[in-house]
């Protein structure tokens, strides 16, 4: 018997041990936390540690590995008081069970965006479009911008019901930031981080097959670096918030500065919010001689030099001739 004194010791020191590293930090309080896509365990556990949500980032990475590496989902969570740290490993882990899933797609507008958010109980939708708008808040966010359209990066999120749209659109925003940082450019470009977004919103809305993205990209750089107005039919669709049906020529002729039939240059913000691969086309176009472009029937697009060859084009794919 005496031989197993020092083994109960040793089990009720480590026992000892865990219950403190495990208890919730001192002068913790209730508060938001959020994991974004691409944030790994070990980023996780500092972030944690950081805001005294727990009290060991090393205790809760053991936690994490005792636990069979469960999946950390991205989303924001509400951490309680006095939370110990398995508890918070639990609640990010399973995503919170009152936690509710969005996926936006990529070409997705503010607008539908807000409407999805509403419909699932995300978030107020009107309340979102208005912080959307709200200068003084983008701005604190990096976005100099009239609205934050264009600025959202499409992906699967998770929210808890009735979040604060102010998270959302942090949230999302803060991916959209990841992403441009990782696309790296691969031409000398000067475009701004904003003329990105546009440009990539152009691409996202004009370009059906992966494929054509740099292509679609080539002709817009083409364009601007002649001096020659866009002429892209997603811009006038968006001034009119037609999204239905084929364009008409009076349509074309509306007075917008989106419409970049009439005006030269990029629209003053990006249309959608535009995907990881239209980011990167919009950064690293193809180098090619296109300066026009028509839709066939089969949702492609046939390129073209010359005035003349487009016109051939547009006769054969879009008149029928």
């Amino acid at each position: 018997m005496k031989r197993l004194w020092p083994v109960f010791g040793v089990i009720l020191i480590l026992a000892g041990t865990a219950f403190h590293l495990n208890a919730p930090p001192a002068g913790m309080r209730t508060a938001r936390f959020s994991i974004h896509h691409g944030d790994g365990a070990r980023r996780v556990a500092r972030r944690l540690q950081g805001a005294s949500l727990v009290g060991s980032r090393h205790f809760f990475l053991l936690l994490f590995v005792l636990r069979g590496r469960p999946t950390l989902y991205a989303g924001t969570y509400r951490i309680e008081r006095g939370m110990t740290s398995l508890r918070v490993l639990d609640r990010i882990s399973r995503a919170g069970a009152s936690s509710v899933r969005i996926t936006v797609p990529e070409g997705f507008t503010l607008r539908q965006i807000a409407e999805r958010l509403d419909s699932l109980g995300i978030t107020d939708g009107g309340r979102f479009m208005e912080r959307c708008s709200d200068r003084r808040f983008l701005a604190g966010l990096g976005i100099h911008a009239a609205s934050a359209e264009g600025y959202l990066f499409p992906d699967t999120y998770l929210f808890p019901p009735k979040t604060d749209p102010a998270t959302v659109i942090r949230v999302m925003h803060h991916q959209m930031r990841r992403v441009i940082a990782d696309s790296s450019p691969s031409f000398s470009g000067t475009m701004t981080r904003h003329e990105i977004l546009v440009m990539a919103s152009l691409i996202e809305k004009e370009a059906k097959l992966p494929e054509e993205r740099t292509l679609i990209s080539s002709v817009y750089h083409n364009r601007l670096r002649k001096g020659m107005k866009l002429d892209c039919d997603p811009t006038v669709r968006y001034a009119l918030n037609k999204y239905g049906g084929r364009l008409t020529y009076r349509d074309l002729e509306c007075d917008s500065p989106y419409n970049t039939y009439r005006v030269r240059g990029l629209p003053p913000t990006p249309i959608c919010s535009p995907g990881r691969e239209a980011i990167a086309a919009a950064r690293s176009p193809d180098s090619t001689d296109y300066y026009y472009f028509v839709a066939k029937p089969d949702g492609s697009h046939h390129f073209s030099t010359t005035l003349r060859e487009h016109l051939r084009a547009v006769k054969r794919f879009r008149d029928g001739g």
